[in-house]
């Protein structure tokens, strides 16, 4: 179809109307116009007052997209002309549509920044009229916003960030006149509407001005002191608007959230901090601002919750900014700092239950941490930390135990839910800042307010505070009110009825088990008893939990499992609930036979076999529930009694055999065999035979990445003393590369580029080249077990680079790097076309973001010893000896890896691979130079902050 203007407009139609295939046609159509040199002229004609909305933003939104890609389609002899047309098209839509008028704002924005900001103020004299100051506002306001967006040169950007921090000194004065009218008489009638939309209007150009550069994190161009007299006439602008307005909402409260947000802005930004003085000034004239707003407001369900929640975020944020000068100011009595600290504590402790009630404490939140951190080091210096930081933090811990009072279940929907949980670790995050400061004192203040909790909600709240300080337990020592509070937990583990406040205390148990087990006395045994005896009693109540605790118990608690045994054992066995309950139970039961005598543990071992073998067998012959998960978990837990894990194998072996005869019971088959294997390691002589067997019935039934992972550990232990070794190693890769051939099978790639190949099974690829490089660099000698099963293998990995899945591409770059290093003949014959692949990948045929493995590879290639390695001639004579001849012969071709490879660039990538021995990291940065190259992105915006960033690590 021809790109027509009633064409175009049609197609329009068709996407916003149309069917859904029928608009996704249309959008591509439409998009492929934007890309024509003709675009330049159609959008002017559909820019015209009697099309349509969606006609002209259309219009509007291709203009930018010319502007922003097809810039050196415009001559300079045109750009004069350029300008006019969107000046004139900028002010014809002053009216609106407001998208429209946006749109063509921000594509005067870019056609300014494509000229480096040169003669702004020129430009925009057209816009500097009263009756377009709005416009003038808008555009401003943008420029920043597309300059911080925009894909750019590095020459342009550095014109561009000039020409703007020069210019922004003035923009700021500009916005300051334009608020002078806060300092109006307002005693008697509230600001006009007109008014009130300049202020937003100036507020929110002076924000994006001040949020200028952020990513080059430059200076702003004017100092805290500097922007103190704009940030005085924001705090006026709110403070009218708020004294008129007893609910502050439509364009009032979009006024007061552009003026606090500049306000945060002009607080934070360039080297803020540095001013001392105008910061404790400005938190001041926050506190100030503030204080009435919350003694007014601070209810439930207020009517004016999104205002506080800006005044909040505002007040964070500078104080986040200024955080030294907050705690030097609070130490020093400075009034102004002193109640912006109160009402920061008042805004955490917001009335209600959060989400229900309001959505403004989780807003202070990420203060708590930035607060503590600049105490501790303040102390850590004066080694004496002031009395008000005791008091400060004491009264947050409280507010954090009230606020974390669960809402009755029934008023959650379960978004609500959600909200509130992760609201709930947020605290438990604050829980701990909160003991940095106040130390052993946390759990007194906590078991205080447990103490005088009335209701389940308050006791559930303060263990669920206990509970985060879990963590912080001090090692073989009872503090009085930490052992009160898990009192508390165990007889609420007993008697608890409702559901949250028994699973808290149950969390609480299983939490402080690594506690109890560092308390070398009776007591501490006995109060682990306890415990594991509440647990156990809570599993037909709260089964999910208390199996976690008691597993917890059970790991940590060593002396109370071995005297609980029988019963935990018997809870094991008796407990049929879902797998995951089922799982930590027989945990918790192997941690306890473990921590036994062997003679004691072997019969109860017995009956938990019987029990799994059971279930195994079920599953093999009829499906249904598979133990093998519960299996995997007994195992991981008698680890420390390999005895034991021999034992449980033996038991097992029947119903093991019988598993391979399925193939979807073959990987759980291998994953208790890996499990296995790293229980008994030292001690498997026993039951090497037998291993040996269910891998190899394993691999003749079902691949799966597990099995590999089992071989390598199995070839790591016992390779060195069980002949058998060589055969398992060399069926499992056999059949491996049976199962990835079709995959490898695919011709040749041609010299202009990669096979489109996908691979087939990418984690079994992985697995099998992270198996074979974790031998060749561990074991080099099992090499000589799968020497004539190599070429295939370097085929594989070939054909897993030309098709660069990244899981298994970089796999097997890692392996051939690794082959490189320790078996350099076996990989010679292939290095021209693997260097050749690899050059293909680093071109463009692979990720930007991928390029660290095929550095790895090119510098083992380069490090091989290839001496002796034979005296093969490639085409044309040429000798193929080492990676230099392999580099030259394969960029000799013309355009590869890409047209955009010049023989310069191709000449120095050249001379950095042969030059780089050691150090991969200099080698990844001559790769990714010659990978911006091949790509054309010399000198784009992406290769300046990736150099930039490379700056940074060197």
């Amino acid at each position: 179809m021809e790109y027509t203007a009633q064409n175009l407009e049609y197609a329009v139609s068709v996407f916003y109307n149309g069917e859904q295939q029928d608009r996704a046609k249309a959008h591509a159509w439409l998009t492929a116009a934007q890309r024509l040199p003709e675009a330049w002229n159609f959008v002017w004609e559909l820019l015209q007052p009697s099309k349509g909305t969606e006609i002209q933003f259309y219009a509007a939104t291709t203009l930018h997209t010319k502007i922003l890609r097809c810039w050196n389609e415009v001559p300079p002899e045109s750009y004069s002309q350029l300008k006019e047309k969107l000046l004139q098209a900028v002010i014809g839509y002053s009216k609106g549509p407001k998208i429209v008028t946006n749109r063509l704002c921000i594509s005067l924005a870019a056609f300014i920044l494509q000229q480096g900001s040169s003669d702004l103020a020129e430009i925009l004299r057209p816009l500097s009229t009263t009756e377009n100051t709005s416009l003038l506002l808008e555009v401003l306001t943008v420029i920043p916003e597309e300059y911080n967006s925009m894909t750019m040169g590095t020459y342009l950007r550095s014109k561009n960030r000039a020409a703007l921090n020069e210019a922004s000194c003035m923009v700021l004065d500009d916005m300051l006149r334009y608020l002078q009218s806060v300092y109006n008489d307002y005693s008697c009638q509230p600001p006009s509407e007109e008014t009130v939309q300049s202020w937003t209007n100036a507020a929110t150009c002076a924000a994006s001005w001040l949020s200028l550069g952020e990513e080059d994190a430059l200076d702003c161009a004017t100092t805290l002191p500097e922007r103190a007299p704009l940030c005085r006439a924001l705090h006026t602008a709110v403070h009218v608007l708020c004294t008129w307005n007893e609910a502050v909402s439509d364009s009032a409260l979009e006024a007061c959230e552009a003026c606090l947000s500049a306000v945060r802005a002009a607080g934070t930004a360039g080297s803020a901090h540095k001013f001392a003085a105008a910061a404790r000034a400005l938190l001041a004239d926050l506190a100030a601002l503030a204080a009435p707003l919350f003694a007014k407001n601070d209810t439930p369900n207020s009517l004016n919750e999104e205002l506080l929640s800006a005044v909040i975020t505002c007040c964070v944020s500078v104080s986040e900014c200024h955080a030294r000068e907050l705690v030097q100011a609070a130490e020093e009595e400075e009034p102004g700092v002193r109640t912006l600290l109160q009402l920061l504590l008042a805004a955490q402790a917001a009335p209600g239950h959060y989400p229900l009630h309001e959505t403004r404490s989780n807003l202070v939140f990420r203060l708590w941490y930035t607060l503590q951190n600049e105490i501790s080091h303040t102390s850590d210096r004066t080694r004496k930390m002031n009395p008000l930081w005791q008091e400060v933090f004491t009264q947050l811990l409280m507010t954090l135990v009230k606020k974390s009072e669960m809402p009755p279940e029934s008023a959650l929907s379960r978004v609500d839910q959600e909200l509130l949980r992760c609201y709930r670790q947020d605290i438990a995050d604050i829980v701990m800042y909160c003991f940095i400061v106040l130390g052993e004192a946390s759990w007194a203040l906590v078991e205080s307010a447990y103490a005088c909790a009335d209701t389940a909600a308050q006791r559930e709240a303060a263990l669920h505070v206990f509970l985060a300080l879990a963590d912080a337990a001090p090692h073989a020592h009872a503090p009085p009110a930490l052992g009160a509070l898990l009192q508390h937990a165990l007889r609420l583990a007993a008697a608890a009825r409702d559901a949250d406040t028994l699973t808290t205390a149950l969390d609480c148990l299983g939490a402080y088990a690594t506690w109890l087990s560092s308390l070398e006395s009776a007591e501490g045994a006995a109060l682990g008893r306890e415990c594991m005896r509440a647990a156990g009693a809570a599993l037909q109540r709260c089964p999910a939990p208390a199996a976690l605790a008691l597993r917890k118990l059970c790991v940590d608690c060593a002396a109370p499992a071995a005297a609980l045994v029988a019963d935990i054992v018997g809870v094991a066995l008796a407990t049929d609930g879902d797998a995951w309950t089922r799982r930590q139970l027989l945990s918790a039961a192997g941690a306890a036979l473990a921590a036994c005598e062997v003679s004691q543990a072997a019969p109860l071992l017995r009956d938990l076999a019987r029990r799994l073998v059971a279930d195994l067998t079920a599953q093999a012959s009829e499906g249904g529930k598979c133990g093998a998960a519960e299996c995997v978990s007994l195992m991981s837990a008698l680890s420390p009694q390999p005895e034991l894990a021999l034992q449980l194998f033996r038991e097992l072996l029947p119903a093991l055999h019988l598993l391979p005869n399925n193939p979807q019971l073959t990987q759980p088959m291998f994953q208790i065999l890996k499990q296995t294997i790293g229980a008994v390691m030292d001690n498997i002589e026993p039951i090497v035979e037998d291993v040996a067997k269910l891998i190899i019935a394993g691999f003749e039934t079902q691949l799966c990445p597990v099995a590999l992972d089992v071989v390598k550990l199995f070839t790591v232990l016992v390779g060195g003393l069980w002949g058998g070794a060589a055969g398992v190693l060399r069926l499992a890769v056999m059949a491996t590369v049976r199962a990835l051939a079709p995959a490898a099978a695919e011709p040749p790639s041609a010299p202009s580029g990669p096979s489109p190949a996908v691979c087939a099974e990418p984690e079994l690829a992985k697995e099998l080249f992270a198996v074979l490089t974790a031998l060749t660099k561990k074991m080099p000698h099992v090499m000589d077990w799968i020497e004539d099963l190599l070429p295939d293998l370097v085929d594989l990995a070939l054909s897993s680079m030309r098709a660069w899945e990244a899981r298994a591409a970089a796999a097997a770059c890692c392996w051939l790097a690794a082959l490189a290093l320790h078996r350099a003949r076996a990989l010679h014959a292939r290095a021209p076309a693997l260097t050749h692949a690899a050059l293909s990948c680093i071109g463009g045929a692979t990720p930007r973001n991928q390029m660290e493995p095929l550095a790895e590879l090119l510098l083992a290639l380069n490090r091989a010893q290839w001496l002796g390695e034979g005296g093969a001639k490639a085409a044309g004579g040429v000798e193929v000896g080492d990676l230099g001849v392999w580099l030259r012969v394969s960029l000799a071709h013309a355009g590869f890896p890409s047209t955009h490879a010049t023989d310069a660039h191709k000449q120095k990538f050249i001379q950095a691979v042969l030059r780089e021995k050691s150090s991969k990291r200099r080698l990844l940065e001559s790769v990714q130079e010659f990978s911006l190259a091949c790509r054309g992105l010399i000198g784009t915006e992406y290769a300046r902050q990736s150099i930039a960033s490379k700056q940074m690590i060197a």
